[in-house]
Parts: structure tokens; C-alpha cells; sequence
């Protein structure tokens, strides 16, 4: 259960990585590497995802996933250029996560690295993620 909640915090941080004002990259299918190292696991998870993205500007509106919770507020903390800075906090059942952000786009890639804390029944933990992205073709 445990790392089903953790695995569904950090895919939808990662899957939020691009707000409102969004980042710049090339429509089209991508494959998303994410790699969590979680410290009550021996080694660091890697998941690997496709997306279609079909406009110019990831944001929001792109990305959000079905099973994040409503409640969850984001804060866009900063866009320069082609990086961008955010935070991300959500109610869990017992507790809560607060999540930080950074994503950079080259257009055809984007690379970012975030860290999650979470506390939950008083418990409290961090993670880190990094991750890798880029374009492989047009959308199905």
C-alpha cells in the first residue's frame, strides 16, 4: 500500500510538471523516465511512461492525471525561459505531501528533479526523483 501511495504521489508530481504558463516542447508521443529513490526501498524504483503532448506549451490542462486528488493546491513558484520551478501540496489519508519541482526543456527533451516530502500518522519522509524525457514520434 504503501508504495502504491508513493508511486501515485510522485507519477502525478511528475505528470504535473507543467503548469499554467507551461514550458516549451515539440507536440508529439514521448517516453518519460522517471527514476525514485525511496528510502524504505533497497534501490532506486525506474518507470518509464508515453504520453501524447499536443500543443507547444505543456501545462496543466495537459497533464493532470484522473487520480489526483482535487484538493491538491500548486504553487508556480517561477518560469524562466524554458525552466520552470513548482510546489505541489496534497491531503493524504493521514497526513500529507508538499512536493518541490524543477523541470527545463530542450524543445525535443526535458530533464527535472524534484523531491517529495510526506508525512503521514506522524511518520515523515523524503524522496527524490530526477527524470528524463524526449520525443519519439508523432501521436497514435
Amino acid at each position: 500500500m504503501k508504495r502504491k501511495v508513493l508511486l501515485t504521489v510522485a507519477l502525478a508530481a511528475f505528470v504535473s510538471t507543467t503548469l499554467a504558463e507551461g514550458i516549451p516542447v515539440e507536440p508529439g508521443l514521448w517516453s518519460i523516465t522517471t527514476t525514485m529513490n525511496i528510502p524504505m526501498m533497497p534501490q532506486p524504483q525506474t518507470v518509464t511512461v508515453e504520453e501524447c503532448f499536443e500543443d507547444e506549451v505543456m501545462d496543466m490542462d495537459d497533464m493532470a492525471m484522473d487520480d489526483l486528488d482535487p484538493n491538491c493546491t500548486y504553487d508556480l513558484g517561477q518560469v524562466d525561459g524554458n525552466s520552470m520551478r513548482w510546489n505541489i501540496d496534497c491531503p493524504m489519508e493521514g497526513g500529507t505531501s508538499h512536493a518541490e519541482w524543477l523541470a527545463t526543456s530542450g524543445g525535443d527533451t526535458v530533464q527535472g528533479e524534484g523531491k517529495i516530502s510526506i508525512s503521514i500518522n506522524g511518520q515523515n519522509m523524503e524522496m527524490n526523483m530526477n527524470w528524463t524525457g524526449k520525443r519519439i514520434g508523432e501521436c497514435p
